[in-house]
């Protein structure tokens, strides 16, 4: 099955608004939220320990493909990108939503994710209704500017980073990024040019809204 843009809805703060794809994987009460609101999960998948019984066998019935982890040896969403890539073919994109809010080591263990090198090969986003986080891998990268985000921070993963940022509104050459006071936040897109980013290490690319 080629399904090359899949979305996750894990159990943290739940967004006001997210798209109506067919395609979506529903962590543990996640799968129920979707549930709620129309979405058929194609998979269900965790631990499911934060909803009842009775309404992890709705979302068992009710998923195309439904698994249940057994091990703490994986976090809900890890679980989840290992049994996406290994049911579908060609994943490009997965935008991941829930992730943020209430509990913050679920938080920073999803942060960690998007820079597994297991996943590399495929564009990973954590979104929430303030937030879009992704990665920029080490190199150029091209970002186009979104509607409704008027910021965008850089933060380092590795200790001396270099970073050149053209088109924004504050541009730097060979900045020196480290790992111990933020000095790449709150810069700002530029009309509508892309923004062009290089780095000689991956860094997380935060667009917030204002």
């Amino acid at each position: 099955m080629n399904k090359k843009n899949i979305n996750i809805m894990l159990g943290g703060v739940f967004p006001k608004e997210f798209p109506s794809s067919k395609l979506w994987c529903g962590v543990d009460k996640g799968a129920l939220y979707l549930l709620n609101n129309g979405i058929i999960p194609i998979l269900s998948c965790g631990d499911f320990d934060s909803i009842t019984l009775e309404q992890r066998k709705e979302v068992e019935e009710k998923s195309k493909y439904f698994k249940v982890k057994s091990s703490e040896d994986l976090t809900d969403a890890e679980f989840a990108l290992e049994h996406i890539l290994e049911l579908f073919e060609e994943v490009e994109v997965i935008d991941i939503y829930g992730a943020t809010g209430r509990r913050l080591d679920h938080f920073f263990g999803n942060i960690l994710l998007l820079n597994n090198k297991k996943y590399q090969h495929i564009k990973i986003r954590i979104i929430d209704d303030n937030n879009i986080i992704t990665v920029a891998k080490k190199g150029l990268n091209i970002f186009e500017s979104i509607e409704g985000y008027k910021y965008f921070s850089i933060v380092p993963i590795y200790e001396d980073t270099l970073m050149t940022i053209k088109n924004s509104k504050y541009e730097v050459k060979n900045l020196m990024l480290t790992l111990n006071r933020p000095n790449a936040t709150s810069n700002e897109f530029k009309s509508n040019e892309e923004i062009k980013l290089e780095v000689s290490n991956n860094v997380l690319v935060l667009y917030s809204k204002d």
